[in-house]
């Protein structure tokens, strides 16, 4: 019986952070440009805004201040959120109506406590209007890899992950 809440869990922490890999569409068409050294700060003001929002979409989910983290998806990731979220039983209604079933799943918020505060950037790629970041964090005791796509939308750079689950 244990199992199915374990496996909401897992699906729900996984669209939570949204930890996916992913190749921008047209990426190959202009040139990138990146942190020179993994793992040190952001060198340029578009790498660090997207650090920025990096940072404070985990910090918002620590805070469970759920309004902020969805304000800083795209807004096809907070649609994924919803159908990821109806896949796994629980029916919402918007981003934050989600994030607050998701964390109300037993080991869900552990989960991604975890996670958020050990998460670290190795490096960010831009390449126009798209960046790839690189990044590690903790779980379950060992440290994992994950690159997620971040979209500059507005003036302002917003965490994709479309990926379906």
């Amino acid at each position: 019986m244990r199992r199915i809440p374990l496996l909401i869990a897992g699906a729900a922490v996984a669209t939570v952070l949204t930890a996916c890999s992913a190749t921008a569409p047209g990426a190959a068409d202009t040139p990138a440009t990146s942190s020179a050294v993994p793992g040190e700060p952001a060198v340029s003001a578009e790498e660090a805004g997207v650090e920025t929002v990096f940072h404070a979409y985990y910090q918002a989910l620590l805070a469970r201040d759920f309004a902020t983290a969805c304000a800083l998806n795209a807004p096809e990731t907070n649609q994924q959120l919803l159908h990821n979220a109806a896949a796994g039983g629980l029916q919402s209604t918007s981003c934050e109506d989600a994030l607050t079933r998701i964390y109300a799943v037993p080991g869900a918020a552990e989960t991604s406590d975890g996670i958020a505060r050990s998460a670290r950037v190795q490096d960010v790629a831009i390449t126009g209007d798209t960046a790839t970041i690189s990044w590690d964090a903790e779980t379950h005791g060992e440290r994992r890899t994950a690159r997620n796509i971040v979209r500059m939308i507005e003036g302002q750079w917003r965490l994709v992950d479309v990926n379906p689950r």
